[in-house]
């Protein structure tokens, strides 16, 4: 039972630090890849194309991966737990 408290702590603990990048990466990429204004669309062209920005992007996608497959694999293991015999 002790053990189980630990692991569900660790993943807490992950997804929260996994969703504040996500928050962080997310902002980045709106305040300096996206255009603000009319006169911001121009510069969009090539910002929205620089390094940064697919990096940005890039960490969105992963951490966006990161929540799926802890919120599947949650799932699995409480249908896991409920199938087992006692």
């Amino acid at each position: 039972m002790k053990m189980a408290l630990v692991a569900t702590k660790a993943a807490l603990l992950a997804m929260t630090l996994n969703y504040g990048v996500h928050l962080g990466s997310s902002f980045a990429y709106m305040k300096f890849c996206l255009p603000q204004d009319f006169y911001d669309t121009a510069r969009a062209f090539v910002t929205t194309a620089s390094p940064m920005c697919t990096m940005l992007l890039s960490t969105m996608q992963l951490t966006q991966n990161n929540v799926a497959v802890v919120i599947t694999t949650s799932i699995a293991a409480i249908v896991a737990g409920a199938l087992k015999p006692t």
